[in-house]
């Protein structure tokens, strides 16, 4: 079958010239590009650019991710074989998300993201520590890292745990304060929330992450849950990880609340030295932008080729790990 790898609607989905390039270095499979926009007991959902269907994992793949202690996540792209309505081939990830259990297993999270929206609110659950330790998950698994503090409402020194978490975070990770439900949080992640981008909601349960992703949706696409005034704890409100597109052109995923966030020693050691590669990308003109030769690449344009060499020399171990597909 015909691999569609370059329609509008796939890149729609997040698809890029990364993945592309992927899937060209795979050996010749049968099927053609879906992403899993949901993950459940009795298999998947994934969408093909068109439309969004059931898909379950085909016998060979299955234990060939067994063996590797692998498995398919929310943001995953895969090759769908319509003979048997099941999935061929997991294609290599630009980036996985993942944490570590008490039991000491890795759990995967999300795949191919983007940015990563590490949400808590300004109430009796706040805590700079846990979000720094979102903030490294995210930076070791090569999502760009946004820090986004909610429920303003709630307290009267908003301005001061912002410039606390700021400090913590450094200057160039973005820290915002907003009210999720305010028709302006939108606008605050315009630069974000960019055609073709995949973005994912991490953080504890009551955060305001359903309310924010309906509020991007501009519907009530998620059920969202009252929090008690008196102890500020949020019901759980995202049972599932769910991918939606968005009306500005990226994607989106929310994932049920966090309880706890353990980092593995691997996590806990990343130092974010090229964060300004991050910065600078978000103003490339592509937003697949490989900072190699494309026209109007902010990174060419304001780094050294050395600067840009260190930074694609840490990258290729990470990417290593994540065209294994191993945890």
């Amino acid at each position: 079958m015909t691999r569609n790898t370059h329609s509008d609607q796939l890149i729609r989905l997040g698809w890029n010239t990364a993945l592309a390039d992927a899937l060209a270095q795979l050996p010749a499979a049968s099927g053609r590009p879906v992403r899993v926009v949901e993950q459940h007991r009795s298999g998947y959902r994934v969408h093909d650019g068109q439309q969004e269907f059931s898909a379950r994992t085909q016998t060979a793949l299955y234990k060939t991710l067994d063996a590797d202690d692998d498995g398919i996540a929310v943001g995953d792209w895969a090759l769908f074989e319509e003979e048997g309505e099941s999935l061929t081939q997991l294609i290599p990830r630009t980036s996985l998300l993942e944490r570590t259990r008490e039991d000491g297993r890795r759990q995967r999270l999300v795949a191919n993201v983007d940015t990563a929206l590490l949400v808590m609110g300004l109430d009796g659950d706040f805590s700079a520590d846990r979000l720094m330790r979102y903030r490294l998950m995210a930076i070791a698994a090569g999502a760009a890292p946004v820090l986004l503090l909610t429920k303003i409402d709630r307290v009267r020194n908003a301005d001061a745990l912002r410039a606390e978490v700021q400090a913590l975070a450094g200057d160039a990770t973005p820290v915002l304060t907003m009210d999720a439900r305010s028709p302006q949080a939108t606008a605050m992640l315009a630069s974000w929330l960019l055609p073709g981008r995949t973005l994912v909601l991490l953080g504890s349960s009551g955060v305001g992450k359903s309310t924010l992703m309906n509020n991007l949706l501009g519907n009530e696409g998620q059920r969202t849950g009252a929090t008690q005034s008196h102890d500020d704890l949020g019901r759980h409100t995202t049972t599932a990880r769910s991918l939606r597109m968005l009306p500005s052109g990226a994607c989106l995923i929310d994932t049920p609340g966090l309880r706890e966030l353990k980092l593995s020693q691997e996590q806990a050691q990343v130092e974010d030295e090229f964060a300004e590669i991050r910065e600078l990308a978000r103003h490339c003109r592509f937003s697949d932008c490989g900072h190699r030769d494309e026209p109007g690449c902010a990174v060419i344009r304001d780094l050294s080729a050395a600067r840009i060499a260190e930074w694609r020399a840490s990258m290729a171990p990470r990417a290593k790990k994540f065209r294994r597909g191993k945890p």
